[in-house]
This record gives C-alpha cells, sequence and structure tokens, in this order.
C-alpha cells in the first residue's frame, strides 16, 4: 500500500511533467532562435516538416537537454593520482616522455595523474567548487551539443562534475590519449619531424578546429601545441575543447577557485600563446597568475599561428621552456600593448610562405587574421607531395616503395636463387644431405642410435715429414688435391665424409640413412679404392713422392647427431669409433685392417681376399684377432685376371647367391 508521501510525491512529478511539456510547447511556438540540431531534423527530403511532427522533435531535444547526459556522477569518477608525484611535479611529468623508451612505437605520455570514470580513463582539469553553480537554460543547451559531438580529430568529452554535496570540485573530463602531445613531440630534438609528420599533424588539427567552428560549439578557446593529442595511430586530436569560456565564468562568478597546494593550471610559456585580446579581458596589467582565458573563432586562429610556428621551428614561440631565467613580468605586458611577436628570421626557408600567415594569424586585428581553409591552402602549396592525415600518407609511401621493390625483387630473386644453392651445396659439405634438407626446412633431426653402421679413418703416412719439406700453400694445396679425389670416391658409394682432421680422413656408411646392411660392403669398396688411388697419385711440386696410406675401418653400433647451431656438423659417438680409429692406427702404410667381426662378415660373401694378421694389441681393448683387405675378387670366365671398375653389391648376405659374379668387378692390387 502506497503511503500518503509517496501518493503526494507521484502527484507532484505529474504536475511538474505537465508543466514542463506544456512550458516546452509555449516556447516552441515563440522562440524564434531554435536549436540547430532543430533546425536540421525539420527537414526531411528537403521539405519541411508539418507542425505536430517539428513540436515532437523539438520537446525531444528539450528533454534530452534536460537529461543532462554531460554530467558525470561523483560515485563513477575516480582521480588517480601518481604516488611518485606531489602536486608541484604532476605538470611536469606530463610534459616528460619516458626515458627508458625512445623508440617511436613504445613511446607514451608520463602522467602526474589522470581520471576514470568508470572503467574508462580521461583527461581532466579539476576545480574547488564554493558554491553551486546555476546553469542557464542556454548553458544546458551548450553542454548538451558538446556531449553530442563526434569526430575522428576531437577527443570525446565525457562531460562535467559538479554541484555535487559530498564533493565539491568542478571537474571537466575529455577521453585521454596516450602517446604523447604535440608539444612534447615539436620540442624533442630526438624526434625527426619532417615534412610528413608536419603536414599531417597541422590537417588533422584544422580540421578538428574546423568541425567546431561549423558546429554548435564555434571555437575551442583552450587551443595550445599541449591539447592537441597523438593518439596510437598517429590522428592528432584536440581535447580540453569547448569549456574555457565556461569555466572562465566560474572563476568570474567566484563560484570556483583552485585546488588547495594545486600546480598551475597552464604553464608561464603556455600562458603567454593566448590571444591578446583574451588576456586582456583577463588581466590588464600582466601581472596576474597564469590561467585559462576566454575563448573565440578568431582567438583559436590566433592559437593556430603558435603552433605551426611551434611545429616549424621546434621551439616554443617566446623561448621560455628552454630559458634557465625567470619569465620576464613585462613580457604579457609587450604582447598586450607593444604587439610583441615571436621573432622570425629573414633567411630563406622552404616554409617561407606558412610562417608568413603565422604573422597574418598574429595580426592584433582579429578580423583580419586568416581562416581554417587560407591556412589549407597554404599547407597544400608548402608541402605538395603530403596529402592525407600521417596514415594515408603513409599508405602511399608504401605503394611507392612497393612499386620500387617489385623491380628489385625481380633483380634480387635470381641472387636469392643462386645463393640459396650456394649455401646448400656448401651445408651438404658440412652435413649429410638428409639432415640438410630437413635443416633447410626448420625440422630439427633428434639424435638416435643405429644398431648398425661401418666407420673407417684413412690417414696419409709420412705427413710431417712432407710438411717440413713444403710451404704452408703447397701442404694446403696437396691435402686439399689428396682429399678430393677421395671425395670423388665417396660420391659413387652410399657414405658420408664425417670430418677431416690434419692428415685423417673420417667416412661413414650406414648414418644418418640405414641401407640394409650394405654399409660394410660400401666401406670395404671405398678402402680398395681409395688405396687405388693413393697408386696413382702424383705429387706436382715432389715428382719423387710416393703417397702412402693407412686405412682401418670397423661395423658396429653408433650414436648419431647434429652439434652446433651456428656451425653445426653431424658427429658420431661410440665404441665403433674408437675401434675403427685403433683400426687405423695400428694399421701398416698401404694397408686396410679390419676386426674380426667385420672380416668374417665379408668373408661369408665369399667376395674379398683377407690374409689373417694375428692379434694385435689395441689399447682398452686388449688383444684383438685383425685381418688385411687385399681384395674385392673375380675371375674372368677366359680365367684373367680381374678387371678394375666398380661394382654394386648386394644389400643383405643372403642375395649373394643369386649374384651375377660376372658383373662383380673390384680394383684389384695384390700386396
Amino acid at each position: 500500500m502506497l503511503g500518503l508521501r509517496d501518493i503526494l510525491y507521484e502527484v507532484k512529478q505529474f504536475i511538474v511533467y505537465y508543466l514542463q511539456f506544456s512550458w516546452l510547447t509555449i516556447l516552441f511556438l515563440f522562440d524564434k532562435k531554435l536549436p540547430r540540431e532543430c533546425q536540421k531534423d525539420f527537414l526531411v527530403d528537403d521539405k519541411p516538416l508539418d507542425w505536430y511532427s517539428r513540436l515532437k522533435l523539438y520537446v525531444r531535444h528539450k528533454m534530452n537537454v534536460y537529461k543532462l547526459t554531460w554530467k558525470v556522477s561523483k560515485d563513477t569518477l575516480k582521480i588517480i593520482v601518481n604516488k611518485n608525484a606531489d602536486a608541484k611535479m604532476q605538470r611536469e611529468l606530463e610534459n616528460r616522455t619516458n626515458k627508458d623508451e625512445n623508440t617511436l612505437i613504445s613511446r607514451r605520455r608520463v602522467f602526474g595523474s589522470y581520471a576514470l570514470v568508470g572503467t574508462q580513463r580521461a583527461e581532466y582539469l579539476q576545480f574547488k567548487q564554493d558554491k553551486k553553480l546555476s546553469l542557464s537554460e542556454a548553458t544546458l543547451d551548450y553542454l548538451y551539443s558538446l556531449k553530442q559531438l563526434q569526430n575522428d580529430n576531437l577527443a570525446k568529452f565525457f562531460g562535467i562534475q559538479c554541484n555535487d554535496d559530498n564533493m565539491p570540485t568542478l571537474t571537466v573530463l575529455h577521453t585521454l590519449v596516450e602517446r604523447g602531445t604535440l608539444e612534447e613531440f615539436c620540442l624533442d630534438r630526438d624526434f625527426e619531424m619532417n615534412e610528413t609528420f608536419k603536414s599531417a599533424f597541422m590537417r588533422d588539427m584544422l580540421k578538428g578546429l574546423n568541425y567546431l567552428h561549423k558546429g554548435p560549439i564555434a571555437h575551442h578557446g583552450f587551443l595550445q601545441a599541449s591539447t592537441c593529442l597523438i593518439d596510437i595511430n598517429w590522428v592528432l586530436k584536440l581535447t580540453l575543447y569547448g569549456v574555457s569560456n565556461f569555466i572562465c565564468d566560474a572563476f568570474d562568478s567566484t563560484n570556483v577557485k583552485l585546488l588547495d597546494h594545486a600546480a598551475p593550471m597552464i604553464s608561464y610559456p603556455q600562458y603567454v600563446c593566448f590571444p591578446p585580446e583574451h588576456i586582456k579581458e583577463y588581466d590588464p596589467t600582466g601581472k596576474l597568475p597564469p590561467r585559462i582565458v576566454r575563448g573565440s573563432q578568431k582567438g583559436d586562429m590566433y592559437c593556430v599561428g603558435m603552433i605551426l610556428y611551434m611545429m616549424i621551428e621546434r621551439e616554443d614561440p617566446f623561448m621560455l621552456i628552454h630559458s634557465l631565467e625567470r619569465p620576464n613580468p613585462n613580457l604579457v605586458k609587450d604582447i598586450i600593448d607593444n604587439g610583441k611577436m615571436p621573432r622570425v628570421a629573414d633567411e630563406h626557408n622552404p616554409e617561407a610562405k606558412l610562417l608568413q600567415k603565422c604573422q597574418e594569424c598574429w595580426n592584433r586585428n582579429p578580423e583580419e587574421r586568416p581562416d581554417v581553409r587560407k591556412i589549407l591552402e597554404t599547407i597544400a602549396i608548402v608541402y605538395p607531395t603530403a596529402k592525407g592525415n600521417l596514415v594515408d600518407q603513409m599508405m602511399k609511401m608504401n605503394e611507392k616503395y612497393a612499386a620500387e621493390l617489385e623491380e628489385m625483387v625481380s633483380i634480387r630473386t635470381q641472387d636469392l636463387a643462386l645463393a640459396q644453392v650456394a649455401t646448400m651445396k656448401l651445408l651438404n659439405e658440412m652435413l649429410p644431405a638428409a639432415v640438410a634438407e630437413d635443416l633447410k626446412n626448420g625440422i630439427v633431426r633428434e639424435p638416435r642410435s643405429y644398431e648398425s653402421a661401418t666407420v673407417m679413418f684413412v690417414q696419409i703416412c709420412e705427413f710431417n715429414a712432407l710438411m717440413k719439406k713444403s710451404t704452408p700453400n703447397q701442404t694446403i694445396m696437396f691435402l686439399n688435391d689428396v682429399f678430393d679425389q677421395f671425395d670423388n670416391v665417396i660420391k659413387n658409394h652410399d657414405a658420408y665424409k664425417v670430418e677431416t682432421t690434419g692428415e685423417t680422413y673420417m667416412v661413414a656408411s650406414g648414418v644418418p640413412e640405414e641401407n640394409e646392411g650394405r654399409h660394410v660392403y660400401e666401406i670395404a669398396e671405398m678402402s680398395l679404392e681409395i688405396r687405388e688411388v693413393s697408386y696413382r697419385y702424383k705429387l706436382s711440386y715432389n715428382p719423387s713422392y710416393v703417397l702412402r696410406v693407412r686405412i682401418g675401418f670397423h661395423m658396429g653400433p653408433i650414436a648419431a647427431g647434429v652439434i652446433g647451431i651456428r656451425s653445426p656438423r653431424y658427429c658420431l659417438f661410440g665404441d665403433t669409433v674408437n675401434f675403427a680409429s685403433r683400426m687405423q692406427s695400428n694399421s701398416a702404410p698401404n694397408q686396410i685392417q679390419t676386426s674380426e667381426i667385420t672380416a668374417n662378415l665379408l668373408m661369408a660373401s665369399k667376395m674379398y681376399t683377407f690374409k689373417k694378421r694375428g692379434y694385435v694389441h689395441v689399447k682398452g681393448k686388449g688383444d684383438v684377432k685383425c685381418f688385411w683387405l687385399n681384395q674385392h675378387v673375380h675371375e674372368g670366365e677366359n680365367g684373367e685376371p680381374p678387371l678394375t671398375h666398380s661394382v654394386q653389391m648386394p644389400s643383405t648376405s643372403s642375395e649373394i647367391k643369386g649374384v651375377d659374379e660376372t658383373a662383380i668387378m673390384h680394383p684389384l692390387r695384390k700386396v
């Protein structure tokens, strides 16, 4: 059940709403100066609406105004203050770049403080409110229009917090933009502001200003390089616009004042860049502390001249920011009474026409100052190749570079293909072909164990004696020549040259690709062919020299894998490698020594002749029974000694019986 108080409240609300609607209807009938939004809505297809439709639109607009959509609730507002900065340091922090991150991409503003409106961050101006503000209908309509503004070059107006009982402050809020202010970029000598950046920032600023001038707000009022913000997409956005007159009215009526112990509202170098006619309205003596002044369209054009000057000269107009001296107290008076302007050099400057426009913007007669359109025309003349915003210009530059790169790429593609072939050739010399191909495709082959593989070592005998009689160049040429002939032998077999160490040559078969037990036959064939090469070898600078080699090989289990990242090598590990090395080191010149287990497997094929050497003491193994490999034998059909040429070995010992023996030939040399 509703109580009497609730019923009276509902009746009161109905009466208020009825009277409000009636008042709006009467106002509509007599209002000659309708809001611009209503005038725009009164036309549909360029035809005026009937009076009833016009009345509904008008009433709807007025009701929206009275909803106070621009008012920010104290419950949703929170001021975040940098704990490392006191009130005096906040303005300094906001005008200082992060020294730890100098790159353009990571560059961000450092804030002394910022506001949170719900979950969104905002720029703010805050003052102490001593009295409640009395907002006229015109002011309400103005603030509603300010809230409705939408433009790519304007930071969104959040609203105003005021007239709250438990929070005696007046707070003006705009969307926070993080990358930096135009003032920071202009004064940062490390930032290369070329004509691409200049023209883009100038156009963005003037587009936003033109939108304000042609709309219901009609002016910016607080146009400074510090209120031109660069967002993450390198688009310039104007902030703190349209509120200067509202704040000045509040100051003049003594409703608000600066917060206790607060930093100055604006710095002195910023203050002297305001239009002199508006500074004079606030302080004709030039002795009062800096403060926001009133704004107008012509006053905005004066500020445009100051900002353009700062972008061209990369210095604040009156050289105050980097000055170590205290500001001249008579400077404001000189600006107001004596027409003092920033210094413009007489020397030739490619941007001289733009500087001339700056001087026109500083004309003490506001009516003679140029408008936005004339400034845009001058920018188009001074920067003829730079059009559009920064993103548009970057896209055009990329298209130009892409066209140039297409031609360059077509030229370099063939060079790249040749380089890739050379790289693969070198990689194949360092690694087995299958492993090299995997590395090329980004595949890292895991190390693994092999049940059976054969390793062979070949050592040049009496190498130290030859080296003493040869120059370094001759020694290197000798090794290259010998090992190159050994390489030619390997190319005809399923084997891989593991490495060369000094005068020792190491070969393996059965890794990394297993070959069904053929590895021992491949190594046996290669050992005979390499020995045959040594018999035929002639040393060019020492014809009497006789090349002799010491060869040993062994078959057994092995572990293998790629070692190294910058210089990868395919390395073999295990007792089989050590045993093969011992077979070579204990061998005799021009002899091929192998272990008993390896010799037994080859003798079972009946294709090789061996000579029993007997027991040899092998380090780590004790006495080991060893054999000399003499030849790969076969008698011709006419009983003649076998011929010398390459052979294809059977894949397994079980296939030996089915092999046509007339096809099995060998390099014959009895020792």
